[in-house]
């Protein structure tokens, strides 16, 4: 495959924004044009989150790199004194700014300007960290490229038990609430804590269960979806960021069920449905869903 055609100008982030920070989970996963990934809040500080301006950058889906760390970024002209950098301060909970030698998907080497946020919860927990980058391309000839091949990154895969040309399935997923989560097969449903409310923090860290979060308000853009929905409905993370979810409504989608579990979301309750959805491509499955609005 070629490589993508981001070499021309890697400057998608505004630097001026950087001054002011980010602080909270729900300031990261805002939609922005910054390049953002977000991890966990120790060691070994694994993805839970990139945007469509990271993937744009690096070359990288976030499926590709979801739970592992940022070091496939490094290669043979990364500054381990500012990697180490780096991970003193995360250990610390301080927030640090480096420039560093990274390599994208395809090997070409650029200039990595990143600034990493420590993010806490309302009591002041560290819980994430949000990375900020702004890249830059190397003059030709200042740091060679390295010989990469994206397919062997990360080994073999596994992929996805469904059979593609099956038509219908019992699952669960999202329909254009603020947040949900849910798990394959019936019964697999999660009884939330508090009334059926769930944390940002506790939606994004759910590696389990097909879970999509939005915007509070309409049009409810996606802000985020993790692997295990993205394997259902076929789409990626970067296809759906800022889109609604009702790219997986159809023909036979209940649009009087929909409106009155948006009602209920919009009360502040939890709500739970089976609805027919769409994957990409038009499979018809069973969507076995919890919407819930976010705290």
């Amino acid at each position: 495959s070629p490589a993508p055609q981001h070499q021309a100008s890697r400057c998608f982030s505004d630097l001026a924004s950087l001054k002011m920070g980010v602080r909270t989970l729900s300031e990261a996963l805002q939609l922005s044009d910054e390049c953002r990934v977000i991890t966990t809040g120790s060691a070994p500080f694994n993805i839970v989150h990139t945007n469509k301006a990271w993937s744009k950058l690096t070359g990288f889906k976030f499926t590709e790199v979801a739970n592992r760390s940022n070091s496939f970024l490094q290669g043979p002209h990364t500054e381990a004194k500012l990697v180490e950098r780096m991970r003193a301060a995360s250990e610390k909970g301080e927030t640090t700014r480096v420039r560093v030698v990274n390599y994208d998907r395809y090997g070409t080497p650029f200039y990595n300007s990143i600034e990493i946020f420590p993010l806490r919860d309302m009591a002041g927990k560290l819980t994430h960290y949000c990375g900020v980058l702004h890249g830059e391309d190397i003059p030709d000839g200042v740091v060679p490229p390295i010989d990469r091949k994206p397919e062997e990154l990360f080994g073999s895969t596994s992929g996805s038990s469904t059979d593609p040309d099956e038509e219908e399935e019992t699952a669960a997923a999202a329909s254009g609430w603020p947040a949900a989560a849910a798990g394959r097969g019936a019964g697999r449903v999660k009884r939330l804590r508090r009334g059926g409310h769930v944390t940002l923090q506790e939606a994004l860290d759910n590696t389990e269960d097909a879970v999509v979060m939005t915007q509070p308000h309409p049009p409810y853009a996606i802000t985020h979806v993790n692997a295990p929905w993205c394997e259902m409905c076929g789409y990626t993370l970067e296809e759906v960021e800022g889109l609604s979810s009702s790219i997986l409504q159809g023909a036979e989608t209940d649009e009087a069920l929909l409106s009155e579990l948006m009602a209920s979301v919009r009360r502040g309750e939890s709500s739970s449905a089976t609805l027919v959805n769409y994957k990409k491509g038009g499979a018809r499955f069973l969507n076995q869903a919890h919407a819930s609005g976010r705290e």
